[in-house]
This record gives C-alpha cells, sequence and structure tokens, in this order.
C-alpha cells in the first residue's frame, strides 16, 4: 500500500513539472493570441461586405460604409459559392476616388458614385451586368487616403474619414492587413516586434510614426490626409499634450543679471583725475601717516643722539686740557 502510495505522488509530482512550462507558455501568448483576434475581427470588419460572384472566378464584395461605396473584387476560384469564405487574394477596387479597373478579363466601373444609390458593373466580354450596392449617403465625399512605405517590406494606407484617422499596415504579398489602427486602438503592443502609432488620434490634425527595423533607424513621421472642405468629425476633437517637447530655457533675473564684484574689468575702473583725499578714521591715524610719523621720530631721536655724543666728547676735552694746565703750574 506505502508503495502504491509513494508511487503515485512521485507521478503527480513529474506531472506538475511537466506541466508547468506548458501552462506558462500558455499563459504568456493568451494576451497576443488575443490580441491578433481582436486585429482580426477588426480587419474582416473593415472589409466585410455583400459578395456577389461576378464570374472569372472572382467576388465583388460591396460596400458603403462611412468610406463611401466600394466594390473589392478577389478572387475565390470557380468552385465558389454563396455561404464560402470571400476574405482572400484582393484583384482590384473601384470607389469614389477610382471608379474603374480591371482583372481577370473584365472590367469593372463604379457608376453612380455620388448618390446614395451606386451601382457595379462588370463587363465581361462585351457583356455588361450591374450589382447595386447598399444604400449609402449622397452627396461630397468625406474621406481621404495616401499610402506611406514604412520599410520592412510594409506599407501603411492612412485614411481619414468624419470616424478618424485609421491607419492598415500591410505586409508585403498579403491580401489582408498586418494590423489595422484607429482612434480606439492606436498603437500596436510591444509584442508585434514593430512600432506603429497613431498620434493625437482625436486631435484635428492627426499624425503617424513607425519604425519597423532595428539599431538606430530613427521614427519615421507623416500626417494623415486632412478631411475634405466641408466634412466634420462626428466626435470632440480633444488635442493631446506634447511630451517631446523641450523645456523653456528660464529667463534671467535681476539677481542673476548683476555682475559679481570678481568680474569687474578694466573699463568698469574710472582713471582718477584729481587730488586724492585721504580719509582717516576717527579716533586713529592713517596707514600712511602713521609710518612717516614714525620715520619723523627716528630720525629727531638720532640727530639728538648725534648731538648729546658731541657735546660730552667736547666737554671730555676740555676737562683733559684743564689738568694738563694745573699739573704745569704746580
Amino acid at each position: 500500500m506505502r508503495s502504491v502510495l509513494r508511487t503515485s505522488i512521485v507521478t503527480a509530482a513529474l506531472a506538475g513539472a511537466l506541466l508547468a512550462p506548458a501552462a506558462t507558455a500558455l499563459a504568456a501568448t493568451a494576451p497576443q493570441s488575443a490580441t491578433a483576434v481582436t486585429a482580426a475581427v477588426s480587419a474582416n470588419d473593415r472589409y466585410a461586405g455583400e459578395p456577389v460572384y461576378v464570374g472569372n472566378g472572382m467576388v465583388a464584395v460591396l460596400r458603403n460604409e462611412t468610406e463611401g461605396p466600394e466594390a473589392w473584387i478577389r478572387y475565390v476560384g470557380d468552385q465558389w459559392k454563396p455561404g464560402d469564405d470571400y476574405m482572400v487574394h484582393v484583384v482590384a477596387l473601384v470607389s469614389r476616388q477610382q471608379t474603374t479597373a480591371e482583372a481577370h478579363g473584365a472590367s469593372f466601373e463604379l457608376t453612380k458614385a455620388q448618390t446614395a444609390s451606386p451601382v457595379l458593373v462588370v463587363t465581361t466580354k462585351g457583356v455588361a451586368k450591374s450589382y447595386p450596392l447598399p444604400k449609402g449617403k449622397t452627396g461630397q465625399v468625406c474621406s481621404a487616403e495616401k499610402t506611406q512605405i514604412i520599410g520592412g517590406g510594409m506599407n501603411a494606407k492612412l485614411s481619414m474619414s468624419p470616424d478618424g484617422p485609421r491607419a492598415e499596415i500591410w505586409a508585403a504579398g498579403e491580401d489582408t492587413a498586418f494590423r489595422i489602427l484607429d482612434r480606439g486602438f492606436p498603437a500596436l503592443p510591444e509584442s508585434a516586434g514593430i512600432i506603429a502609432r497613431i498620434v493625437n488620434p482625436s486631435g484635428a490634425a492627426p499624425g503617424f510614426e513607425w519604425k519597423t527595423q532595428g539599431g538606430d533607424t530613427p521614427l519615421g513621421r507623416t500626417s494623415f490626409p486632412a478631411l475634405p472642405k466641408g466634412c466634420k468629425p462626428n466626435y470632440k476633437v480633444t488635442e493631446e499634450k506634447a511630451t517631446d517637447k523641450p523645456a523653456p530655457k528660464p529667463q534671467p533675473t535681476a539677481a542673476a543679471s548683476a555682475k559679481p564684484a570678481s568680474a569687474t574689468t578694466a573699463a568698469d575702473v574710472k582713471p582718477q583725475t584729481g587730488a586724492q583725499t585721504v580719509v582717516v578714521p576717527q579716533g586713529g591715524v592713517a596707514a600712511g601717516a602713521e609710518i612717516a610719523a614714525e620715520d619723523t621720530d627716528n630720525t629727531v631721536t638720532l640727530a639728538a643722539g648725534g648731538g648729546l655724543i658731541a657735546i660730552l666728547a667736547g666737554l671730555g676735552a676740555a676737562w683733559t686740557a684743564r689738568n694738563r694746565t694745573a699739573r704745569n703750574r704746580g
């Protein structure tokens, strides 16, 4: 019984040790998988529409959303039937900006593009067929777009509409966007391996930054196209505060502008043109006067001493002469 119990405990420990790395790996990859799924759903939402088979192995995905009427022509093969996947290889696109295209022996034209009821006309071997698009809004086209090469075999399709800026990251040779950025999801996560982000996504003039190569490669920057005149965003425009601007230089103060005493130059010193006056402090004498007085006293003392010596010498001589005269008389 004890042997069986020990065997069970050892087996459980081994299983835990073997399964722990796998559980850790799954936990680490879970956020990235969720991001990928979210991006895929966003991509499908952007390009989803009403697919109709137009012949020669192609379907036209008909859309009429905030971007305006669009017909994405995709090659699906001759065996395609309604209900099958249509998010495959794009061969052409017609829209209000580009109303005609050709692919696989057929021509495509978006007619009545400026109305609420645009129609796709597909002509094959001289035979034309019409496919109405979903009804939309009439009037002005309130969207603009441009393509920016960002390196690493990728480009970004930047568009501006009343819904705000939108950046589609495309890899060369791919049929769907690698990632889609907008006001709700303005930047790629670090796990993406590249930098791509919308700067000031809710501002009046949003920008786009990217870096797809390592090393000292600087960030690339460009602006989104402006909304056409007369078009307005359908959200509140709020400007984000810039964090990369240098701090303003401090203004010099009165104390800082004052010259220190040690900084006085020769030009600041004015030459004396008149007689100098020595001010003697009360209760004392000036240093120069004190030295002069001391020198005078020394000179007088020496002179008095010399005179005394001369008088004594004269008295001595007279005394000696007087003694000699007295001896001669006696």
